[in-house]
């Protein structure tokens, strides 16, 4: 029967769970993303402004994320910055004074 699949034997290996986080915030020249997981896949990151436009995309290496600077060009203002990792998305919101 297809729909009583045994359960996978669970494994020692603790995940990380997908968790982003934007420094500083509000920022005044450019911000950061902190991201924590356990995934070697790379990060997509998309900016919005604050009318749904797509200001900036990228897709950054989990390596690279802690050098990755966004938002130097950016006018002041509210911004959404969606940052998604195989099947996790988060969405947060970053001010530029």
């Amino acid at each position: 029967d297809l729909f009583t699949e045994e359960p996978a034997p669970s494994k020692a290996v603790v995940q990380t769970p997908f968790k982003a986080t934007a420094y500083p915030n509000p920022f005044a020249n450019n911000f950061m993303l902190d991201v924590k997981t356990s995934s070697q896949s790379s990060v997509s990151v998309k900016v919005y402004d604050m009318v749904g436009r797509l200001i900036e995309q990228r897709e950054v290496s989990v390596s690279d994320m802690e050098s990755t600077i966004i938002g130097n060009q950016y006018p002041a203002g509210v911004y959404n910055v969606v940052v998604g990792q195989e099947d996790s998305l988060q969405t947060l919101r970053v001010i530029k004074r």
